[in-house]
């Protein structure tokens, strides 16, 4: 049986600015140190997973489809030749209105700005994009300006 899940470490942080909708089978994790802001109307699909070891912020009127990931950190330390961690989490930053199709990954250090879709089965890693804007590829770049989509 699919259930939603929603851990919560000790010290994490999770925040509803609003209204939310979390589909079936999705699971939301806030690791000790992490924090995750979900704007007002916001909605998750069936089988997605948003996993938050620092931050994570959603502005409002955000949508999932299904299958989705965003992942704030590789879970994982790797360290460099002088013992220092080389791959530290980094926090990502989604704008208002933006609408994430289905089968995307959303990685660390990414900042999506408001009214933007995210192609489906797009790898969004590490970087600024343009609001009004479609997104899509691995790797994800805009491929397409747009004055807006309705929810």
């Amino acid at each position: 049986m699919m259930r939603h899940v929603c851990r919560l470490q000790r010290g994490g942080v999770l925040r509803f600015n609003g209204t939310a909708h979390i589909g079936r089978g999705s699971k939301i994790v806030v690791a000790s140190d992490g924090e995750m802001i979900l704007g007002d109307n916001f909605a998750i699909s069936a089988s997605s997973t948003i996993v938050s070891y620092k931050k994570i912020v959603f502005g409002k009127d955000i949508q999932f489809s299904w299958d989705c990931l965003v992942m704030d950190s590789d879970t994982h330390n790797i360290y460099n030749e002088e013992g220092q961690i080389s791959n530290p989490p980094s926090a990502i930053k989604f704008g208002n209105k933006v609408w994430i199709c289905n089968g995307c990954m959303i990685l660390k250090g990414t900042e999506i700005p408001s009214n933007c879709v995210i192609g489906a089965h797009s790898v969004v890693s590490g970087h600024k994009f343009e609001s009004n804007s479609i997104i899509a590829g691995s790797p994800a770049k805009i491929v397409k300006k747009i004055k807006g989509w309705s929810l």
